[in-house]
């Protein structure tokens, strides 16, 4: 019995250091390394998923596959996976079929690894481990600031450095589940430190996407604080009219812009055009990667919209974008249905990827697609990190 013991405990204590392991590769090791290469990103994340899901294996046998069924059939699952199946079909007609079947495989599949991999996660997270994201965020902070050259350097050398661009812009995802660990250890002095310390180096990579989406992250942050459900309700009708209502604007506007407009009022007159002309592609849009292949190939001016909802109504159509929509809203339902402490900041982050896709920051490419999935994996290891530690209050003695 002494051996069998001492086996288990032998094997436990493997299985955590598998799991510190894959935590620091994910969220200490690849936020630094992001700033100096773009595909460590890709690198990374696959050693830092297949560490933690080994260690899951030992940890948590069974894995909580209720929890992953539970995802798949909620109200955010089920339209996922219907936005997914639209996508698939929508490969039949797409002009790129080549190049759409493989990324979209990619896509779906880092998302689907995250599922697996967040039910491995231990129960509970350990202090030590929760720490990790702050340190990661702040590591990568104080390097952003280290490496940049913007101090050094004329502005349009520092705006060019897309490299550090990208990484700016995870750290800054990154930095909502580190402020909700930090917060759920009650330790608001380095909440607010950190967040000085991430906006700073924002400023000083210039990433004027990000920082405009982190502010109003911060003021749905804000508003979630006071009243959660309102909140959630209106943020989510908010996006879902964003997705619904996106070709409003360059109907209205597109004809009164001239030829001599800015990048963006061009892009307004160009989604005119191809919204007047489109026909049934209204319906069923170009198909899967149609936005993403026509930029790489040409097919498509530089000025056109790089919003996400300029890629979901041209690649998907009215039906991916009512598909969107409800997705949105949806999400937005799930944050709030958070604990009252990590709500706001699941409200927050999720605002912060909202507002970058809408504004172009990011949209379908896979390094994001990669970064958002490192996110998720980042909010469920502090929602385990949301759990009472007071000790209870002894029993008055009877009488």
């Amino acid at each position: 019995m002494t051996l069998n013991n001492t086996a288990d405990r032998t094997a436990a204590d493997a299985a955590n250091l598998l799991l510190r392991l894959g935590l620091i590769v994910a969220f200490v090791a690849e936020p630094l390394m992001l700033l100096v290469s773009q595909r460590s990103i890709f690198i990374l994340t696959p050693i830092a998923g297949v560490l933690m899901l080994a260690a899951g294996l030992v940890l948590a046998p069974r894995m909580r596959m209720r929890e992953v069924f539970a995802v798949i059939g909620s109200h955010v699952g089920l339209t996922a996976l219907f936005l997914a199946f639209w996508a698939l079909v929508s490969v039949l007609w797409t002009p790129f079929p080549a190049e759409a079947a493989p990324r979209l495989f990619k896509v779906f599949s880092t998302f689907l690894c995250v599922l697996p991999i967040v039910a491995s996660l231990p129960a509970r997270t350990k202090a030590n481990n929760l720490y990790l994201l702050p340190l990661g965020v702040a590591l990568a902070a104080f390097g952003a600031i280290f490496l940049d050259m913007r101090f050094f350097a004329d502005v349009d050398e520092a705006e060019d450095d897309e490299t550090l661009i990208r990484a700016a812009q995870v750290m800054l995802l990154l930095l909502w589940p580190a402020l909700a660990a930090t917060t759920l250890r009650n330790r608001l002095t380095l909440s607010a430190s950190l967040a000085i310390v991430a906006v700073a180096a924002a400023v000083s990579v210039y990433v004027p996407t990000a920082l405009a989406a982190t502010g109003l992250a911060a003021l749905a942050f804000t508003a979630a604080s006071a009243d959660t459900p309102r909140t959630a309700r209106w943020l989510g009708a908010l996006g879902a009219g964003s997705f619904i209502f996106a070709p409003a604007l360059p109907l209205l506007v597109g004809p009164f812009i001239g030829a001599d407009a800015s990048a963006p009022l061009l892009g307004l007159k160009m989604w005119n055009g191809m919204i007047v002309n489109d026909g049934v592609r209204i319906l069923t849009g170009h198909g899967f990667n149609f936005v993403a292949s026509g930029f790489s190939r040409g097919y498509l001016p530089l000025p056109a919209p790089h919003s996400i909802l300029f890629e979901a109504w041209t690649d998907l159509g009215l039906i991916g974008a009512l598909s969107g929509a409800a997705l949105i809203y949806f999400c937005y339902q799930t944050a709030a249905a958070q604990s009252t402490r990590l709500a706001p900041f699941a409200i927050g982050g999720l605002t912060y990827v909202a507002a970058v896709g809408i504004f172009g920051g990011a949209t379908l490419q896979l390094w994001w697609i990669t970064a958002l999935a490192l996110g998720l994996g980042a909010f469920a290891l502090a929602a385990r990190g949301d759990y009472k530690t007071d000790r209870p209050t002894a029993p008055k003695r009877l009488v």
